[in-house]
């Protein structure tokens, strides 16, 4: 069984924020104030603002981080609970949640201040949609950085319009609290950072719920990567590949590999061109490499096969 949010549609709640943005963190304090600045001066839709940081069993935020200061229209709650993993946090967060509409990001990330504008927009217009905004690297000098971040804005543009479901990254994605709640949330078998967003868009799309992007719900994310972070985030990435892939298993939807998929990638690290291109498309290759080990090592580890 998936540990999922529960159903509150029957429970009465007090009148809350439009918006609930939500946090998962385990153990980046400097990283985490950061997006507390970023999340303080967002323009607020509805006049108020509720923040819930999720602490995934790290060490508590400092006080001065999690303090509202005398701002009578933010609430900002710090919820605990035992590390399960990201997946879990988001869920915890959306439980608890009094806004209208979720926002979810992660604790590396600065959301621009017209982020939740931007979001309010789109779900005035389709409110039961699930909406990905634009992520963009926010640490240009790093080759790394500018390759991972790449990578996913291929795997979103591939899988923009196809049967198989909106990919979102789980950074900058919004939604209304209730019908997140009744499509199940994000699926908390999932254990690390991997799999979980492609997983829920994939879920969404098979209930027939639409999706769509907010271009201007932009978020800035300083993800510091040396070569080891790099190989062993992609590494992660295939060990969540088999948990989705067993999940669309189950569906009676197995995964269909298209091989396109991996020259398409390199040809979108390539655009632009510059000094740096041949970097990016040496990283792709290594990226693929380390996502193939990840998957190979977890399907040895969990005895899953396909």
């Amino acid at each position: 069984m998936s540990d999922r949010p529960e159903r509150q549609h029957d429970q009465p709640r007090r009148p809350g924020p439009r918006f609930t943005v939500i946090v998962p963190t385990f153990d980046r304090p400097a990283p985490l104030a950061a997006c507390v600045r970023a999340l303080r001066a967002l323009e607020r839709p509805g006049g108020s603002l509720e923040i819930v940081i999720v602490n995934d069993g790290g060490r508590p935020p400092a006080e001065d981080v999690v303090s509202a200061m005398g701002d009578a229209t933010l609430e900002l709650r710090v919820v605990e609970q035992r590390n399960a993993g990201p997946a879990s946090a988001r869920n915890t967060g959306a439980a608890s949640a009094r806004g209208q509409w979720l926002a979810f990001t992660d604790d590396d990330c600065l959301p621009d201040a017209g982020w939740l504008t931007a979001f309010d927009a789109v779900l005035r217009a389709t409110p039961d949609a699930l909406v990905g905004g634009r992520t963009v690297n926010a640490l240009p000098d790093s080759v790394f950085a500018d390759t991972s971040q790449r990578l996913a804005d291929f795997v979103s543009s591939y899988f923009a319009g196809g049967a198989a479901g909106r990919f979102f990254t789980s950074n900058n994605l919004a939604v209304a609290r209730d019908t997140f709640l009744a499509a199940g949330g994000f699926d908390a078998r999932f254990p690390f950072s991997a799999g979980e967003d492609r997983e829920l868009g994939d879920r969404w799309s098979a209930q027939g719920r639409p999706s769509v992007t907010a271009p201007d719900a932009v978020v800035r994310h300083a993800h510091r990567l040396s070569a080891r972070g790099f190989v062993r985030q992609h590494f992660t990435y295939g060990r969540g590949a088999v948990a989705f892939r067993r999940v669309r298993a189950e569906s009676g939807r197995p995964v269909r590999i298209d091989a396109s998929f991996y020259a398409r990638s390199l040809t979108y690290a390539l655009r632009g061109g510059g000094v740096r291109a041949p970097a990016r498309a040496t990283l792709t290759v290594l990226a693929h490499a380390a996502y193939a080990a990840g998957l190979l090592y977890e399907s040895r580890r969990t005895g899953s096969r396909g």
